[in-house]
């Protein structure tokens, strides 16, 4: 039997650690876990990961977690591969609930309790199993989601490709659809 690995920066909390008027933590990627979580979204270094989460309880039997962190990120701009630094500054909010619990909403067996989503709510209540939740893998996650898809270097137009010495404005390459056209103007 094979168990899932350790995500690179994890921060396992227990539902029993959250007191009645919730939790504060701060948190600070090491420079292991910055490494680890580079090397899973591509990125040619992750400088610093670093902020503040609260923890409470939500609908009895939920968790809602809010939070912000800031990253300094190098990724690759996708058309020089040069390094493209970025600073991120992000804010995240996300409900729990039992992973049963949710199951149980979607149909699943013995959906007979009801339960009600907050339909205000950005995204839909997150599963929770064995009574822990990882708040570094969902900060890993709203990481990446707050990534740029496609870094450029500054300067480089997002239109046109970057010249690549081989031709000049003179050697203008013939439009291999100028043919089609004069048949076109024929008819």
């Amino acid at each position: 039997m094979t168990s899932e690995p350790k995500p690179e920066f994890s921060i396992d909390v227990s539902l029993d650690d959250i007191p009645p008027q919730g939790r504060e933590i701060s948190f600070e990627a090491t420079a292991a876990e910055r490494e680890g979580l580079a090397r899973r979204f591509g990125l040619i270094e992750l400088k610093l990961l670093k902020g503040k989460a609260s923890m409470r309880h939500w609908r009895k039997l939920g968790v809602a977690l809010e939070g912000n962190f800031e990253a300094n990120v190098v990724q690759a701009c996708v058309v020089t591969l040069d390094p493209v630094p970025a600073s991120l500054n992000e804010r995240f909010k996300v409900h729990f609930l039992p992973a049963d619990m949710l199951e149980e909403a979607a149909g699943g067996p013995g959906a007979e309790r009801e339960i009600v989503i907050d339909a205000e709510s950005e995204e839909p209540p997150e599963p929770f199993e064995a009574g822990h939740i990882d708040v570094g893998e969902m900060i890993a996650e709203h990481l990446a989601l707050a990534l740029d898809p496609y870094p450029r270097k500054p300067g480089i137009d997002r239109e046109e490709p970057p010249a690549t010495g081989a031709e000049t404005a003179d050697e203008a390459k013939p439009n291999p659809f100028a043919v089609l056209e004069k048949l076109k103007k024929k008819d």
